[in-house]
């Protein structure tokens, strides 16, 4: 039996992978909600100012996202997983010290560039490790990790004091160090065999030039493969209604509701709750089934989620909404990973989990819309106006599902999946 069966052991680089990915949550919950906090009571910011700071990390975030991965094409995986996180500790540490806004515009722009690369890549290497039948549940777990550390970190963060202080920047870059340490020493005692995804031989000895080719390429690649393109415009319809829910409810709970912040916080909590301990049974909805299956699944749920929010008139509406778009939630962002890893070249990996991350324009696009809706015509159509996006991307994702040979599945692969689960 060889070593990418599904019966093989799991790989220990991918456990730590997946632990990993609750402790940077962990770290990043603490401090980047709180940023806005910071900037006003320790730096005096005005709104615009801060809003500004706050919201061009997007921007930052999908720049390193595409040529993060697609440098761990050519360089290897392990050379970009250590710098970035390097970059992220020095990104905290130098908000630690900050005390003027160039000052903080800078680090939170590295700060975004380096946890930004980091993410397509980490993908990457699991991809690289494990066989594919095993994907689509690992990504589950390392979602489910990511969603433990936030649901964790802003209750710590505020029982301890952390909260909008400058000492959270500290802890984050603490939190970021163990991890670094942990990674290097299991990729120190990485497979040999592995040598060419994780970073040795030939691949870190390109000349500048060959890598600026090498990002060329990774770029045209992605550019002329139709099927990546649809299915970034479906993720980024997906996160326009995902990417800032919390922003949605907030502006229609503090106008709608005498009680809205209180609202707001049962709701957000029931969010995180709901994915933390669902996660792992929808896991196993999601392995015996195609990943075009589970979209389309959570997709419904968060249409009907948005419906409810639109309806609800009191905290238990929201709840109840919450839980069934959380449920959307859970089916979508692991099968969204599995999509791009079947189609994905296994030379140009990173560079295609890299270009995912232009999905990201949906978190600007999302809240522009329905705050526009919301002035315009009440909270009822704001909801039910971004939740369109959350269908039209259903729509996209049974299209290209159907008409591409491979992406729905093969039925091979999904038998053993089943099988595979029983045993």
């Amino acid at each position: 039996m060889t070593p990418t069966t599904a019966t093989a052991p799991f790989p220990v680089l991918a456990r730590v992978l997946i632990a990993g990915a609750g402790i940077m949550s962990l770290a990043n919950s603490v401090t980047i909600p709180f940023l806005a906090v910071f900037l006003r009571k320790d730096l005096g910011l005005e709104p615009g100012m801060i809003g500004f700071i706050i919201g061009s990390s997007v921007f930052f975030s999908i720049f390193a996202g595409f040529v993060g991965g697609s440098l761990s094409d050519l360089l290897g995986r392990a050379r970009l997983l250590v710098v970035s996180l390097l970059g992220v500790m020095g990104s905290f540490l130098g908000l630690y010290f900050s005390d003027g806004v160039l000052a903080v515009f800078v680090f939170n722009a590295t700060l975004a560039l380096s946890s930004s690369s980091f993410a397509p890549v980490g993908k990457a290497l699991l991809s690289d490790l494990l066989p594919r039948e095993r994907r689509a549940k690992t990504f589950s777990y390392q979602y489910m990790a990511t969603n433990m550390g936030y649901a964790v970190g802003p209750v710590v963060g505020a029982a301890v004091g952390l909260a909008g202080g400058r000492a959270a920047f500290l802890a984050g870059a603490v939190g970021y160090g163990l991890y670094l340490v942990g990674l290097v020493a299991v990729l120190r005692l990485a497979p040999k065999a592995a040598a060419g995804r994780l970073g040795g031989g030939e691949a870190g000895k390109q000349h500048f030039g060959s890598v600026l080719r090498g990002l060329a390429d990774s770029a045209r690649i992605v550019a002329i493969d139709r099927r990546l393109l649809f299915l970034i415009l479906a993720g980024l319809l997906l996160e326009a209604v995902h990417g800032r829910i919390s922003s949605l409810l907030a502006q229609y709970l503090s106008v709608g509701f005498a009680d809205g912040v209180t609202i707001l916080g049962y709701v957000l909590a029931t969010n995180a709750v709901t994915v933390v301990v669902l996660q792992v049974f929808v896991s196993r909805f999601m392995v015996k089934r195609n990943p075009v299956t589970s979209i389309t699944v959570g997709g419904l749920l968060t249409v009907a989620g948005m419906v409810g929010f639109a309806l609800a008139g009191n905290v238990w509406h929201f709840i109840v909404a919450m839980v069934v778009f959380s449920l959307g939630e859970i089916l979508i962002y692991p099968a969204e990973f599995a999509i791009i890893d079947r189609i994905a070249p296994e030379e140009s990996r990173g560079a295609y989990f890299g270009a995912q991350t232009f999905a990201q324009i949906g978190v600007f696009i999302g809240p522009f819309t329905g705050g526009l809706l919301l002035g315009a015509y009440g909270g009822t159509t704001m909801f039910l106006g971004v939740g369109v996006f959350a269908l039209a991307s259903v729509f996209i994702y049974l299209l290209v599902g159907r008409r591409v040979p491979g992406l729905a599945g093969d039925a091979s692969i999904v038998k053993k999946e089943q099988s595979d689960e029983l045993a």
